[in-house]
């Protein structure tokens, strides 16, 4: 979910806020794309968002933590 959400910002904006890119897909595609369920989808997103790593506004997506959420992609 991490690289999927990190190569999705290659085409970002690079604001004050961290790097803002526009959600293609929905949570359902996601999961259909990664090989999981819409509710794992939600929840790993809440997760990222509690630890400030991302923030969601409808289907903008800002990783505000770009190196704390890059090191997701390693474990």
């Amino acid at each position: 979910m991490a690289k999927l959400l990190l190569d999705f910002s290659v085409r970002g904006q690079q604001t004050k806020e961290g790097t803002r890119v526009k959600l293609p897909l929905t949570h359902e595609e996601i999961a259909e794309f990664i090989g999981t369920t819409r509710e794992t989808v939600t929840r790993t997103l809440s997760e990222f968002k509690s630890h400030h790593l991302v923030e969601l506004r409808g289907s903008t997506l800002v990783i505000e933590n770009r190196k704390a959420l890059e090191e997701f992609v390693t474990v």
